[in-house]
């Protein structure tokens, strides 16, 4: 067998539920979740673009496959004093906004995910160009354990901003607040 590049995440089994841990992975990255849950079923999943858009959309993972792809190499860094840098690839926010035609009332949207974590951010916060929604990860398709199968990478903020599992994206007329300010 040949053996794994130093870049490649080792296989994992899959866990019945996904749990935060301070232990780094092989990437230097912690594993950190709202709420345990289990992973998403990847052929069933959709996103969910909805609210203040021209037609409510679901999308499933190969259509956002199949959109125009970027890679960079960003970043991620921790509010709790740990960073990591890897490869991410996936798709700039202008690939949603072309897909879900929003009303020009939308100024916001709002990032659901599974664990039940949301963020709210500008249209103009997500159009900055080192703001990508994540499918792949260190050259592979991004795993169970970082937010499968679709994240949001912002490096130009903590990586509790970059939220993971995502399941829908509402537009909304104005941004309420964020998640962090409801929990303590």
């Amino acid at each position: 067998p040949a053996a794994a590049l130093p870049h490649q995440l080792k296989p994992q089994p899959k866990p019945k539920l996904l749990l935060p841990s301070d232990q780094p992975d092989e990437l230097h990255l912690k594993l950190m979740w709202y709420n345990p849950v289990p992973p998403i079923d990847q052929q069933t999943w959709r996103l969910h673009l909805k609210g203040l858009v021209e037609k409510p959309r679901q999308l499933p993972l190969a259509e956002l496959r199949a959109v125009p792809q970027q890679t960079q190499s960003s970043r991620m860094t921790c509010v709790q004093c740990w960073s990591a840098r890897t490869s991410w690839s996936g798709f700039r926010f202008e690939e949603v906004l072309a897909i879900a035609k929003p009303s020009k009332k939308a100024k916001a949207v709002r990032i659901d995910c599974a664990d039940k974590w949301y963020e709210y951010f500008s249209i103009e916060d997500l159009l900055n160009p080192r703001v990508m929604f994540v499918l792949d990860m260190a050259d592979q398709p991004l795993t169970d354990n970082h937010g499968a199968p679709l994240r949001l990478l912002d490096p130009s903020r903590y990586g509790y901003k970059s939220a993971k599992l995502i399941t829908a994206i509402p537009f909304v007329e104005v941004g309420k607040g964020r998640m962090a300010c409801y929990i303590g």
